[in-house]
């Protein structure tokens, strides 16, 4: 897209800037031969040009276009014609890191009014790069259509020296449409499809930086060293904020080549990509369908739908932090990934039907809010195989782990308090949990970018209370029913000895008060009839850091208000 938007450009400042046309009759189209020019390290050749249908007599329009005027965008702005036809155009640029050749097939611009083009049409191009390291790369895509092109904007941009930061985005082309198009490095390591690419609503303006040396920079770049060049990110920000799009869709969008391990491919396959309303360096949506992976290790990922709202890049390049975004969707995974530490048999196989997490009320880029829940995440365990993590859940019968989940908190800056609020997990066959929390004392510098300033301020955070709630007994059941049969004593037995060992570990680490005393009742009553447990502890002064370093555990309980109970 890029490559043809840039024909347009220079089929543009060739109409403003030729030195060789040959005037056919008045009645004819006027044709220009063999166009040679050279813009910055780049040289055009355009064996051939004609115009139909311009709007001012021969005379006037070999004046305007032999002008040595050096203001092309105004030149071109006079310029209207029916048609505008390159049947080929070449160009070559040289710079110390590489070599670009590129030819681009049957340009046609049509209904041209005042240097903008009704429709700018092309049967395609290539592209070879060669680096000076010994990599190739070729580019290549087929017939293309444009609407709307404003060719005064495309040459003023492409002229510019330099922009200013804050310069309007001007409308450059109202919508674009490429039918394919190919990249591929010379050892076929890598192949990277599209089927139909469309871009509609682009606006932009000058970059403070020239493309091309922005390019070999970015490319020079040492990710161990990225100090050797701070205005880089800087200068890759205005890149960003200079462009905008309405919309960009990709249709079949694929990668295939060589992995790391030598000999073994990998196929990577994504059905439809798009972003809306891109601007700012950041987009208000950017989505992906049917995503799939065959990896060179022998994994295997698939990806139903991927989703992220109002993403912001700015964060990670002004201040290396992490980029801003309001919302996650992803639905449909499926992945079944090799385990070398465990074996050649052992694969890790999971499976989610949906997630989702928002986030709000940011501080800079630090969000203060947020809400997420997880659909049917199934963990395969019998695929594994004996692992320490998976070992004693076999033991149990669970052949898989399904979870389904939700979680909120929020910051109240007001009350200087942070409410987690709720978290609920259930599992299948094992039972459900639900906790909620409220901390004191949280203040701005909590969220911090800062990683000394946020955790001295975590330390002075309190817990003001914790609320707990555990539903049914698949899992309890099943962990008793297995102690029983190793120890080789009855269900009822091993239930009797967990609740007292569980109940005596409780007093001993809280004390003998009150407090102590009522929890140890509630766990116990729980492992004995496992239904509903329900735990909540109060602080009216809260609890923080410094408390548990330097108050007793029992002092600690003793001092809260504590609701415990059971259901039998």
């Amino acid at each position: 897209m890029r490559k043809f938007l840039a024909a347009g450009v220079v089929t543009s400042l060739a109409l403003a800037s030729f030195s060789a046309p040959s005037q056919s009759a008045s009645e004819k189209p006027l044709a220009i031969d063999n166009v040679v020019f050279t813009l910055g390290a780049t040289t055009y050749r355009i064996p051939h040009i004609e115009i139909e249908g311009a709007n001012l007599p021969w005379a006037e329009l070999a004046t305007l276009l032999l002008s040595g005027d050096t203001n092309v965008a105004a030149r071109l702005a006079r310029i209207s014609a029916k048609r505008i036809a390159v049947p080929a155009m070449s160009s070559e640029s040289r710079n110390d890191s590489r070599v670009e050749r590129a030819a681009y097939r049957k340009l046609l611009f049509e209904n041209v009014v005042s240097g903008r083009a009704a429709t700018v049409r092309a049967d395609g191009g290539e592209e070879t790069i060669e680096s000076a390291k010994g990599g190739v790369q070729r580019i290549s895509w087929s017939a293309s259509e444009a609407k709307g092109v404003d060719l005064v904007e495309l040459a003023r941009i492409a002229l510019s020296t330099g922009g200013a930061a804050d310069a309007p985005l001007k409308p450059l082309v109202e919508e674009e449409v490429i039918q394919s198009s190919r990249l591929e490095d010379g050892g076929a390591n890598l192949v990277v499809t599209t089927g139909r690419v469309k871009i509609a609503g682009v606006r932009g303006r000058a970059l403070q930086a020239p493309t091309g040396k922005l390019i070999e920079r970015f490319g020079k770049l040492d990710a161990a060293k990225p100090d050797e060049d701070p205005a880089l990110m800087r200068d890759l920000l205005d890149a960003l904020q200079s462009f905008e799009a309405v919309s960009i869709d990709v249709d079949d969008l694929g990668a295939t080549g060589k992995g790391e391990s030598a000999g073994k491919p990998f196929a990577a396959k994504i059905a439809r990509f798009g972003m809306r309303k891109v601007a700012g360096a950041g987009a208000s949506e950017i989505f992906l369908d049917d995503f799939s992976l065959a990896a060179s290790d022998g994994g295997n990922l698939s990806v139903k739908r991927l989703a992220l709202n109002e993403l912001q890049l700015s964060p990670v390049l002004q201040d290396g932090a992490y980029p801003k975004l309001a919302r996650v969707d992803i639905n449909g995974v499926l992945a079944d990934l090799p385990d070398p530490k465990t074996g050649e048999r052992s694969r890790i196989k999971f499976s989610m039907e949906n997630a989702s997490a928002s986030f709000g009320n940011f501080l800079k880029t630090t969000p203060t809010k947020f809400s997420g829940r997880v659909d049917n995440f199934i963990v395969d365990l019998a695929a594994r195989g004996e692992t320490q993590t998976t070992a004693h859940f076999l033991a149990l019968g669970y052949r898989e782990l399904a979870l389904s989940g939700l979680a909120a908190g929020e910051w109240r800056e007001k009350t200087s308090e942070a409410a987690l609020e709720p978290v609920v997990i259930d599992a299948k066959n094992m039972g459900a949990a639900r906790l909620s929390a409220l901390f004191g004392n949280v203040s701005r510098a909590a969220f911090s970018s800062s990683p000394v300033i946020s955790r001295a301020a975590t330390l002075a955070t309190s817990v003001k209370s914790v609320d707990l709630t555990l539903e049914g007994n698949s899992l309890v059941d099943r962990v008793l029913a297995l102690e029983a049969k190793e120890q080789k004593t009855s269900v009822e037995k091993a239930r009797a000895d967990y609740a007292k060992a569980a109940a005596t570990a409780i007093t001993t680490l809280g004390g003998s008060g009150g407090n102590a005393k009522r929890v140890a009742d509630a766990v116990s009553a729980y492992i004995e009839k496992p239904k509903r447990f329900h735990l909540r502890f109060v602080a009216p002064k809260g609890v923080n850091a410094l408390d548990v370093l330097t108050r007793k555990p029992s002092e600690i309980l003793e001092s809260l208000e504590v609701e415990a109970s059971a259901d039998r």
